[in-house]
């Protein structure tokens, strides 16, 4: 098992226990996007009914791999993530949705379709960075 999680992509980790902690080996799971965004967390929740929405910055992407290749089935969301203000936002960066999101081939292949919902829940390193950049030189939107 261990040598299969090495050779392959799988997001499976498995962490040995260190001198300070007591037990076996835990296998874990890592809900990160990207490989170009690995601070993004996923909700990971049991999906709906509800179909994802993707905005006009997002559209065509792949909401796992962000990839723009052979998109094959629709991507649904949690009831929670599709409840009130959040109804109708891009599953990635929760601008106006104008598209359905789609997960791409070789996502589906992996079963990466099956992990839960795909919406990202936190604002990742690179958004923080940049609003405390613009309010640090006093710059504002329009």
């Amino acid at each position: 098992l261990n040598l299969w999680l090495k050779e392959s992509n799988c997001p499976l980790r498995l962490h040995k226990p260190g001198p300070q902690s007591q037990g076996a080996a835990r296998c874990t799971f890592s809900c990160a996007m990207a490989k170009h965004h690995p601070d993004l967390i996923m909700c990971r929740k049991q999906c709906g009914i509800a179909i994802g929405r993707l905005c006009e910055k997002c559209d065509g992407k792949c909401v796992i791999c962000d990839s723009y290749v052979r998109p094959s089935m629709l991507a649904r969301i949690c009831d929670e993530c599709n409840y009130g203000s959040y109804q109708g936002r891009c599953v990635i960066c929760g601008g106006a949705g104008i598209s359905d999101a789609f997960y791409c081939r070789e996502c589906c292949q992996c079963e990466k379709d099956r992990d839960g919902c795909p919406k990202i829940i936190n604002l990742g390193t690179a958004k923080t960075d940049l609003f405390y950049e613009r309010k640090k030189y006093g710059f504002k939107q329009r």
